[in-house]
């Protein structure tokens, strides 16, 4: 590795760091203002991040997210299917709720036209936590599409703004989701 190299990732990780302990203080950063906490040029900072959103993604899913990596490990830690997908989407709501207002900001950004694309890791996890099932494929199907529902911010909008449920019953309430709905596709499969 060049000296170079060495010196970019080094940036990056300040970078990186600055906007978490933004975020710890109750801040949602700017690129400027990580630019200023981290010490390092506001130009330089802008062609790591060239703009907020790109800032939120990256220091969002690729910090401290080791809990929803390991949801698809899962699979071969809980034999119970209906109780594997109900702990994988309360694991995917706590670690959503630690982040809401990253998580939110993603969300806004995501729906201006041109705006911030949002990773599609649900898909990958749930497909992971379904493959062991051995459903038909049409069942396998949707309730892979119904457990989308379950998965990210959106659920935790939904019912934070419109559902009145209180932020620590969330993970509860999404679990009893997921059981139903594995329940209801195990039925299915075995009628």
């Amino acid at each position: 590795m060049s000296a170079r190299d060495g010196q970019k990732r080094r940036t990056r990780r300040a970078l990186i760091e600055a906007a978490d302990e933004l975020f710890a203080e109750g801040t949602v950063p700017t690129v400027a203002a990580v630019a200023a906490r981290a010490d390092v040029a506001r130009a330089t900072a802008y062609r790591y991040f060239p703009t907020q959103e790109d800032l939120l993604v990256e220091t969002t899913f690729l910090g401290d997210s080791e809990a929803m990596r390991a949801i698809p490990a899962l699979a071969g830690t809980i034999d119970d299917p209906v109780e594997r997908l109900a702990q994988a989407v309360s694991t995917g709501a706590e670690w959503t709720l630690e982040r809401e207002a990253r998580l939110r900001m993603i969300l806004r950004a995501s729906l201006d036209p041109g705006g911030t694309t949002r990773p599609a890791r649900r898909r990958g996890y749930i497909a992971a936590l379904l493959e062991p099932m051995g459903l038909p494929a049409d069942v396998r199907e949707r309730l892979a599409g119904a457990l989308t529902l379950l998965f990210g911010i959106d659920p935790i909008v939904s019912l934070a703004d419109n559902g009145d449920v209180p932020r620590e019953r969330i993970p509860e309430v999404l679990a009893w989701a997921a059981r139903r709905l594995v329940e209801a596709a195990l039925a299915e499969a075995a009628g």
